[in-house]
């Protein structure tokens, strides 16, 4: 599935929108880590949020007027992310990672794209791999449904600032790394948008590389077990008893894991049920991140 630019990028007239770059890093001590994120973009064309997670004796410190740095001395990808959402000020969030690079004209595909739809919340766009193919199967240009939503990760989300707080949209705590459940981050960001009935698009833009992962591998680890199976409590109820056994079958039959796992696996997903339900019932799950 090879992806290149379908056209060369052709300049015409776009709506002026100020947008900032979130950028979730950790223990760095220097902007260096930027220059091949911005390796085929002028860096200087873009305000830039980062936020730090380090110790008290690692500070990073921006000495350039676009790049905005918050140390942190929180763990997880939740809060950092939540943080740098906290602390931006402009119409636009593009979400990003300290691994990725931005592919060419950026600013200008960020552009156009909110120019084109100036009326959604939320636009998704699509990255490529190191072989230069797409980092997943996309699904069609167009409005987000709940399966589509699920091909999304964090470093191709953009979205309206406003309209995300003032439905107060924000990453759970307890989904992603550093969380209790080590995964399904941007699924539990983007369905509680879409479930509060905001306008979610999809443009097939490439807008940035990103490293190799063996999906495979995901799907069938015990993290992706736990996580996925509490985030299938949080919408389907006891039906992810049931979802949880067909998952288990599927990536058995697809070869993610072998027959003697499925027991352990299906236990796993058990485990974060009961997880979930017990977070459910103390009332902690669903408080939403307060800046």
């Amino acid at each position: 599935m090879n992806k290149s630019n379908k056209t060369p990028f052709r300049r015409t007239h776009f709506m002026k929108i100020s947008f900032e770059i979130l950028i979730s890093t950790m223990f760095r001590e220097d902007l260096s880590f930027l220059n091949a994120i911005f390796s085929l973009n002028a860096i200087d064309d873009f305000d830039i949020i980062i936020v730090n997670q380090t110790d008290e004796d690692k500070w990073l410190v921006s000495d350039r007027s676009n790049i905005k740095v918050i140390n942190s001395l929180e763990r997880g990808s939740p809060a950092s992310r939540n943080l740098a959402i906290r602390h931006a000020s402009k119409d636009v969030c593009l979400m990003g990672d300290d691994d990725i690079v931005y592919q060419p004209n950026l600013k200008q595909h960020i552009e156009a794209a909110y120019s084109a739809h100036p009326n959604v919340a939320m636009i998704s766009f699509e990255a490529i791999n190191e072989e230069g193919q797409l980092f997943t199967d996309y699904y069609p240009e167009g409005l987000h449904s709940k399966k589509s939503l699920k091909k999304i990760f964090t470093w191709v989300i953009s979205f309206k600032r406003q309209v995300f707080k003032e439905h107060q949209i924000y990453f759970n705590h307890y989904f992603g790394v550093g969380s209790v459940f080590e995964g399904e981050t941007e699924y539990a960001f983007l369905r509680s948008a879409y479930d509060k009935g905001l306008k979610m698009i999809h443009v097939s833009q490439t807008i940035v590389r990103h490293p190799n992962e063996s999906s495979g591998g995901l799907m069938g680890s015990d993290n992706a077990l736990f996580a996925r199976s509490a985030l299938a409590h949080r919408f389907y109820g006891n039906l992810s008893y049931l979802w949880l056994l067909k998952y288990v079958l599927f990536i058995y039959r697809h070869h993610y894991i072998s027959f003697k796992e499925m027991p352990t696996k299906f236990q796993m997903g058990l485990n974060g049920i009961a997880k979930y339900k017990s977070l459910l019932k103390s009332g902690e799950i669903d408080k939403l991140y307060e800046g």
